[in-house]
């Protein structure tokens, strides 16, 4: 009887082992995935680079929830971001706080990676005033335990956040193409970009609050439009 006993522990204790080693399945990644289909779905958005003062009749800058151009193809609605780039600089961004709710764990590290799908009327290889509105519209994912905000400096608004200069990184903030079109066709077009070869890494707060962003930080002095589709995000604790 003794030894019967004894197996069952030793079976108990190895059962026990491996659980402790294949885990409970907590520490999947997060996927949230936005598609637009009734409203923003918590996304907002905002503008840097630009003076404090800016004339609004000059940078024009807009945000609304609209239908998607009929060229796409796609009958849904999307995120429409919009301005006139008269600072030379203009960085047009929209915005998400993830939360607990979203399966965001407090003070916890994240590789993130991210596709999204935009409409697009930049044409590819054209001329433009600063650069070309295509090439020279580099669009930009980034993330950060603290919320992306225009911040006055000097008179000037700057992002809390180092997202980078135009074609150039920052901490928060990767480069991952720019908003020329793929084809030569007239009018808008869908097209995706990612970070799956480079994801991003950042931190969540006490609170387990992380702030996604994804921008277009222009070279071209002239007006882009950007109808955001769809977005992705994979969520990973780095170990």
């Amino acid at each position: 009887m003794r030894v019967k006993r004894s197996m069952i522990k030793i079976v108990v204790l190895i059962f026990a082992a491996a659980f402790i080693v294949t885990g409970c399945g907590n520490d999947k990644p997060v996927e949230l995935k936005y598609d637009f289909l009734e409203n923003e779905e918590g996304w907002s958005a905002d503008f840097s680079d630009l003076p404090a003062d800016h004339e609004k009749d000059l940078y024009e800058l807009g945000f609304e929830y609209a239908k998607l151009p009929n060229e796409t193809g796609a009958d849904k609605n999307a995120l429409l971001i919009g301005g006139s780039n008269a600072s030379d600089d203009l960085f047009m961004y929209i915005k998400k706080k993830l939360t607990k709710a979203d399966g965001i764990k407090p003070g916890t590290e994240y590789q993130i990676k991210i596709i999204v799908e935009f409409a697009t009327d930049a044409p590819k290889g054209a001329f433009g005033i600063g650069g070309p509105p295509g090439e020279a519209v580099f669009v930009k994912l980034g993330a950060s335990g603290q919320e992306p905000v225009p911040v006055e400096k000097s008179g000037y608004l700057e992002l809390n956040v180092d997202k980078g200069a135009q074609n150039d990184e920052g901490e928060n903030a990767i480069l991952v193409g720019n908003a020329a079109k793929n084809s030569e066709n007239e009018g808008y077009e869908l097209k995706k970009l990612d970070n799956f070869d480079r994801p991003l890494t950042a931190n969540s707060d006490d609170n387990g609050d992380l702030w996604i962003f994804i921008g277009t930080d222009s070279g071209f002095e002239g007006r882009t439009e950007i109808y955001y589709s769809s977005i992705e995000i994979i969520l990973e604790e780095v170990k």
